[in-house]
């Protein structure tokens, strides 16, 4: 669930680009990226709870993660977008089978992330802590993710019901 959340969320960001003649500059766009991540930080330092000697040495860690993990991200979501191809194109069954080799190969990557590190935030934290960690990565995801629904903003159009 958790790979399932961070998924939506960053496509959700990375498709969440104005229509043609609206682009946000990258400077609003790194404000908001920031804001985001300022807002992620105190969520899970509220929730974890973590004492100075645990946070000195958590957050290291946890921000090689989060590198790691955008990374992979954008590698799965680079495949995905060669997966869709061009209006109108037509690939070739081999095409479409290379294509969708290389966004499931991206995909496990993206999941890997998540077990590497796993052994690596027992190192710093108590598992306790490493619990409550994976669920405040969900529930921070969740919360975006009805932040989103809730204020579309100009780049999700309200859908009629």
């Amino acid at each position: 669930m958790l790979t399932l959340a961070v998924c939506l969320l960053m496509a959700a960001v990375s498709f969440a680009q104005p229509q043609q003649g609206q682009k946000r500059n990258d400077d609003a766009r790194k404000k908001e990226f920031e804001r985001i991540q300022a807002e992620k930080i105190a969520f899970i330092t509220q929730e974890l709870d973590l004492s100075p000697e645990e946070a000195q040495a958590f957050w290291p860690v946890y921000n090689q993660c989060w590198k790691e993990a955008r990374e992979a991200n954008k590698k799965m979501r680079d495949a995905f977008g060669e997966l869709r191809g061009k209006k109108g194109e037509e690939l070739s069954e081999k095409e479409i089978e290379a294509k969708l080799d290389a966004y499931i190969q991206a995909y496990q990557a993206t999941n890997q992330v998540l077990v590497d590190w796993y052994p690596k935030f027992k190192k710093v934290l108590p598992i306790r802590k490493v619990a409550k960690l994976y669920q405040a990565e969900e529930a921070f995801q969740m919360r975006m993710i009805n932040n989103l629904r809730k204020h579309p903003g100009p780049s999700y159009p309200k859908k009629d019901s």
